[in-house]
């Protein structure tokens, strides 16, 4: 078998069974049930990560993690030649988790309706980051990690559809919800959107992405409560904001290269008792403070915080892997770089923030990646990688590495 087969195949059968092509409608009618699953075992570990302890830069290597970070079963009912149901269980970390669970109707090829909750068409990444076996590298790109999302990952009411154009095919997507928060606003229509033409045989697609909250929405954690899922910081009181994005792939013979880049901005007021909050039980650097602050060498008061929150987040990476079999296997090994910046995030996660952005003096940091991925039949996918961040901590350029060994196994009946 060819790589770009082999690699293409196990991607696709593990895609549909997700839901994450558009084209679920054209899973043969007469297969009514389909369930898939995989899950990942993964070891990682920090080294030399940058601390302070009041007087100057120490260094600090953590505990190793041994974790599940996936163990999810699909289902997929093909209840009607146009009508599709589908569920998406997670059971990492022993709890039972609806990542997905949604029913489409197909009008016609143009035409899509799905309903639930549905990972958005949103870039490259959103709706296939459970399907860790299929894609290059282990972590994901920043904008779609845990502790700080652009935009949240799922979505209620879907419209997409592909529409032949030239050569190519454009698709799109069209999406609304209750919005980004815990309460509803009265007022805001949240829009997400997705346009995107691929061409050559498939092999070459740009696209854009974007999302409006449509209004003042607020976050769907308070402060203490952890990362929030969204793309709103617990310590806003209301927050407008919109998102753009903008993304290519190429896949010429074995080799992927991927581009993208997002700009959030946020219209938000900052909630006067949580910013105490997080002041009283968080360390903030100097920066944060004067944002926070009216005079950040002054008394952390109801009167000193400054309500004004507005601030823009932006992140892009660069992705190449490329792809060889070989007689034990497929082998790809693979490079990534990725850029963010968040001015108003905080270190600590618990409270809101995360370890990356939040530590940085300017809130921003760069992570280079190489890695490899070891295919030694279609089911099992083992990848090794490790990265460093580079960020300035108390005026200092610093960086520290980590490594990461993931293995996943992909299974279906």
């Amino acid at each position: 078998m060819k790589t770009r087969d082999l690699r293409s195949g196990i991607a696709t059968g593990l895609l549909l069974a997700a839901g994450l092509a558009a084209g679920v409608s054209g899973v043969d009618a007469q297969q009514e049930l389909s369930t898939y699953g995989y899950f990942s075992w993964r070891y990682e570990q920090v080294f030399q990560e940058p601390g302070w302890d009041g007087g100057k830069i120490v260094k600090e290597t953590s505990p190793r993690e041994f974790t599940m970070p996936f163990f999810n079963l699909m289902l997929q009912h093909q209840i009607a030649p146009r009508f599709t149901a589908y569920a998406n269980l997670s059971g990492a970390g022993g709890a039972l988790e609806v990542r997905n669970l949604w029913g489409e109707y197909t009008f016609s090829q143009k035409v899509n309706l799905r309903v639930g909750k549905i990972y958005r068409k949103f870039g490259l990444y959103n709706e296939i980051l459970d399907a860790v076996p299929t894609y290059y590298g282990i972590e994901p790109p920043e904008g779609f990690d845990s502790d700080h999302f652009l935009v949240s990952r799922t979505t209620s009411v879907m419209v997409f559809g592909g529409i032949q154009a030239g050569s190519g095919t454009v698709n799109y997507s069209v999406s609304t919800d209750n919005g980004e928060g815990a309460d509803i606003f009265k007022g805001a229509f949240p829009l997400g959107w997705d346009l995107n033409y691929k061409f050559g045989g498939r092999r070459y697609t740009v696209g854009f992405s974007g999302y409006t909250s449509g209004g003042q929405t607020n976050s769907d954690k308070g402060v203490g409560e952890g990362s929030p899922k969204s793309g709103v910081l617990p310590w806003m009181a209301v927050d407008s904001f919109y998102v753009l994005n903008g993304y290519g792939e190429a896949r010429v013979k074995g080799l992927t290269l991927q581009f993208e880049y997002a700009r959030a901005s946020h219209e938000a007021e900052r909630d006067v008792d949580a910013v105490l909050a997080v002041l009283a039980n968080t360390s903030v650097n100097d920066a944060q403070k004067a944002r926070f602050l009216r005079d950040p060498n002054g008394a952390a008061t109801a009167a000193n915080v400054r309500t004004v929150g507005d601030y823009d987040v932006s992140t892009w990476y660069l992705r190449a892997g490329y792809s060889r079999n070989t007689s034990h296997g497929e082998i790809g090994p693979y490079i990534q770089w990725d850029w963010y910046k968040n001015p108003e995030t905080i270190a600590k996660k618990t409270w809101g923030g995360d370890n990356e952005a939040g530590v940085a003096d300017d809130g921003k940091f760069n992570k280079g990646t190489i890695g490899i991925l070891f295919r030694p039949i279609p089911q099992v996918a083992v990848k090794l990688d490790g990265s460093s961040h580079f960020y300035r901590f108390h005026g200092q350029n610093v960086s520290y590495p980590e490594i990461r060994f993931d293995i996943s196994y992909t299974f279906g009946f």
